[in-house]
């Protein structure tokens, strides 16, 4: 049961970062054309998962003009709220945290790294510095060591 819930959970990662992936990419107005996109890259979803990732994502549609609309991730100035996207990519693809000094090692599901940093990058955090992403490990420098340990407590407390 534990790699049933464990595989549901890295296909669910997956399918995230390629729905933002897909939108930062494309004009995708409506569920149907992101599920179809989705169907392209090998994700077969149903409209109520749509639905549902939509959500969590907090994907907001945006006026493109002439009556069209597409799906966007929302930017820094929507990002005052909680990231749904950011939690749930958390929680499902990191697997551990480290701190040493001022920086954070915190490692992925190959492959995840960078979906997880580019949600972690839309949360507004005084104390870090930058962060860098390879295909599973981010590196956090934050700006003092304390600042490290509260952060990495934090980011702990998500996993």
């Amino acid at each position: 049961m534990a790699r049933k819930k464990e595989t549901e959970e890295t296909n669910k990662a997956a399918r995230f970062e390629m729905i933002l992936k897909l939108v930062a990419e494309k004009e995708i107005g409506t569920q149907r054309d992101l599920a179809d996109a989705l169907g392209e890259k090998g994700f077969d979803v149903t409209q109520a998962t749509m639905s549902r990732d939509i959500r969590e994502l907090r994907l907001t549609k945006t006026s493109l003009g002439n009556g069209r609309f597409a799906y966007r991730i929302p930017g820094k100035e929507e990002t005052q709220q909680v990231s749904a996207a950011f939690y749930t990519l958390f929680e499902t693809s990191v697997t551990s945290i480290d701190q040493v000094l001022n920086q954070i090692v915190i490692h992925t599901l190959s492959g995840m790294a960078n979906a997880v940093c580019a949600a972690m990058d839309t949360l507004t955090w005084e104390d870090v510095l930058g962060t860098i992403a390879g295909d599973d490990t981010i590196l956090v420098i934050a700006k003092s060591e304390q600042s490290a340990k509260k952060i990495a407590l934090l980011l702990k407390g998500y996993q």
